[in-house]
């Protein structure tokens, strides 16, 4: 029977194509692991972010998370290449595979964990409002129908939607945010707590202040992996250990941020 042979031959060739295809692990689904170390190197996104990520007098990164970025890769023995991404399309380049993590002082909302999985959590935040030394705004309610500037995608960004803020400014990083500040084509910007205790008040940031007893939630840090990498497993146990030898607590108190020491510990 010529129809039975050909529909045994299109079974016959289904069931190849699926053995070839878990043979390539999971129909391309490679090990994140293993391409790391078959590359020789981790990709790191961040965005320029004191004190978390920034450039030093040499032009090295430096910062928090850059410095256990760089100890990551040291375990995994490989090199650590951080590149500085956009924002707003992190997600797009994790899954592009155009980086492989995001460790910038990211917070890790229940909304960005359903398209991406995360670390577990090493450090708190929150957001907190920067205007000018001479400005008049002091509370919520100002800064509500102020012009806002916030960095697109970011935790002030969400903010600035769940306070319904009446005129926001959409910017590419935090420090542009500041910027428009300084510029005066903002009145306020929106960012992070431990950026704004390591560069407000100093240096070309002199003339800017933090808005007294406002701030918005209590966020906790992760880094971002491609959801289902086998990474994390290597993450969190590097993470956890270097809480425990007390790595993370020296880089808190260099970089002034906050560690996230009940998930450290669990």
């Amino acid at each position: 029977n010529k129809k039975m042979k050909k529909l045994v031959t299109i079974l016959l060739a289904a069931i190849m194509s699926v053995a070839a295809c878990f043979a390539l692990t999971a129909c391309g689904k490679s090990s994140d692991l293993e391409t790391v170390k078959k590359n020789g190197k981790i990709v790191v996104g961040v965005t320029l972010y004191e004190p978390m990520d920034y450039l030093d007098a040499e032009g090295e990164w430096t910062g928090f998370d850059a410095e256990l970025a760089k100890e990551f890769a040291k375990e995994l023995d490989v090199n650590c290449q951080i590149v500085i991404i956009t924002w707003g399309q992190k997600v797009a380049e994790l899954n592009a595979k155009q980086i492989d993590l995001v460790w910038n002082g990211m917070t890790a909302s229940d909304e960005l964990g359903k398209e991406i999985d995360f670390s577990v959590s090493y450090a708190k935040n929150a957001q907190v409002a920067i205007v000018k030394n001479d400005s008049a705004i002091t509370t919520k309610e100002q800064i509500k129908s102020a012009k806002v500037a916030v960095e697109s995608g970011s935790a002030g960004n969400a903010v600035a939607t769940e306070e319904q803020f009446a005129n926001v400014i959409p910017v590419t990083a935090q420090v542009d945010a500041i910027n428009e500040v300084i510029a005066g084509t903002s009145d306020v910007a929106i960012i992070d707590i431990t950026m704004a205790q390591s560069v407000i008040g100093k240096g070309k940031f002199s003339n800017l202040k933090v808005v007294e007893n406002v701030s918005y939630g209590d966020e906790i840090f992760a880094v971002g992996l491609r959801k289902g990498s086998d990474i994390k497993e290597k993450l969190d146990a590097f993470l956890k250990a270097k809480y425990k030898d007390g790595t993370l607590s020296a880089l808190a108190e260099k970089y002034s941020v906050g560690l996230n020491v009940k998930a450290l510990e669990s």
